[in-house]
């Protein structure tokens, strides 16, 4: 295992126990400043009425506002206007104790907050990985695909569908036009982008904002019109996948014969497909239609690549081949 590798599935995991639960004190990231000038205003009112100095005074309004008692002055001798200002801070941070407390009671009960955190904190970490943008059914079956690879991926969809389906700490629920949402999937530091949204022009926007965060990045993206693919190439995608139009032809040639296995090359000009067909009768090689390349012989459960025009393919043996897919039902002809 490379040293990426290594990083992504197990430096991080490690880490992480440590280092991304802390990212639930955002939350209370504003009560805590608030109260850091509570105690600034306390320490104020020490010394000017207590004649303290400064760290004495921030040392005991931080002893006032956490009710330990460490200090506290004589209240004989305490100006009235002292025991106002005072009283109405420690009310106030009384409060603010309260709305902090509820905060981090509600991250922690909170699940989905937790899975979030972790997953938007790997994400910042990981090197070399693919993210998986948008809110397409075809985001699921790309990072199931990915899992199988053993390939290092997040995924980051506003679909809470998707998010549900994929669940896990590898999954960011967020909206992926936000520039924020994209870093914490770390696009900056992955090797590859898969996007494919709802709209295209969605696509588009989000394609435009990940080559300005990452420019060599390599972005695959999937359109339902196809007159958006040089749009798309223009945007700085280097793969752009017309889903409906390529859908659609297969649709077509599958119809056509049942020896179609899926298109490989796709344009307005000419088709490459891979057809698998079944021999119940033996024919030479070279009595293929010029249309079409055999490009493997499945024999005993193995696959063959070698063989020369002069071969033979025997009943009982597979034949893959690559070509035009309008002729493979000639082929389908030889081969019965």
């Amino acid at each position: 295992m490379d040293r990426i590798k290594f990083w992504n599935r197990f430096v991080l995991r490690f880490l992480e126990i440590f280092a991304a639960p802390y990212s639930v004190l955002r939350k209370i990231y504003p009560q805590l400043a608030i109260l850091s000038i509570v105690v600034y205003v306390i320490a104020l009112v020490f010394v000017y009425y207590q004649h303290l100095d400064w760290i004495s005074a921030i040392y005991a309004a931080v002893n006032v506002i956490t009710t330990v008692g460490l200090y506290a002055p004589d209240i004989n001798t305490m100006p009235s206007n002292e025991k106002l200002f005072l009283t109405v801070l420690i009310l106030f941070t009384v409060g603010l104790f309260a709305s902090m407390i509820q905060s981090l009671i509600g991250t922690l009960v909170n699940k989905n907050i937790w899975i979030d955190a972790r997953a938007r904190w790997r994400g910042q970490h990981m090197l070399n990985h693919i993210v998986l943008i948008g809110n397409a059914e075809s985001i699921v079956s790309a990072a199931r695909k990915l899992q199988q690879l053993g390939r290092d991926y997040v995924v980051l969809t506003s679909s809470k569908i998707l998010y549900e389906e994929l669940k896990g700490d590898n999954v960011i629920l967020g909206d992926p036009k936000d520039e924020s949402n994209l870093i914490s999937a770390g696009v900056k530091k992955a090797s590859a982008a898969i996007i494919a949204m709802d709209d295209d022009s969605e696509t588009l926007l989000v394609t435009l904002r990940v080559q300005k965060l990452n420019p060599p990045l390599k972005v695959v993206t999937m359109v339902k019109d196809i007159s958006m693919v040089d749009i798309m190439k223009t945007a700085g995608a280097d793969v752009v996948i017309p889903y409906e139009d390529i859908m659609g032809r297969m649709l077509a040639f599958a119809s056509l014969s049942d020896s179609f296995a899926g298109i490989i090359y796709s344009s307005r000009e000419r088709e490459y497909s891979i057809g698998v067909f079944d021999v119940k009768k033996g024919i030479k090689l070279k009595d293929l239609p010029p249309r079409v390349i055999p490009i493997a012989i499945l024999r005993d459960g193995h696959l063959d690549p070698y063989f020369d025009k002069e071969t033979e393919v025997k009943p009982g043996e597979s034949l893959f081949v690559l070509g035009d897919p309008s002729a493979f039902k000639e082929v389908e002809k030889l081969l019965s």
